[in-house]
C-alpha cells in the first residue's frame, strides 16, 4: 500500500535521505537505487516522498521510496 510523507529534506547522501516533517520529527530513508524525483530535490525543499513499507523515527526504514517530488 502507497502512502505518503511531506516533510523537509535535512540531509541527501548516497543511499539514504532524512525527512523533517511539520512536528519537527526526522524520518530516515534508505534506499538501493535513486528513487524517481530525488535528483531534483535539495536540502531545505518541501518534499512529498510517496513509499510503501512502515516509518518509525526509531527503527531502520523498511520498505520502498517510489518517489520524491517537491511539494507544491
Amino acid at each position: 500500500k502507497e502512502k505518503e510523507l511531506t516533510g523537509t529534506i535535512d540531509e541527501i547522501k548516497d543511499f539514504q535521505f532524512v525527512i523533517i516533517d511539520d512536528e519537527n520529527t526526522p524520518y530516515s530513508f534508505t534506499f538501493e537505487e535513486k528513487p524517481e524525483g530525488l535528483e531534483n530535490v535539495s536540502n531545505g525543499d518541501a518534499v512529498t516522498v510517496k513509499y510503501t513499507g512502515t516509518i518509525s523515527e526509531v527503527d531502520p526504514f523498511e520498505g520502498e521510496v517510489i518517489s520524491v517530488e517537491k511539494a507544491q
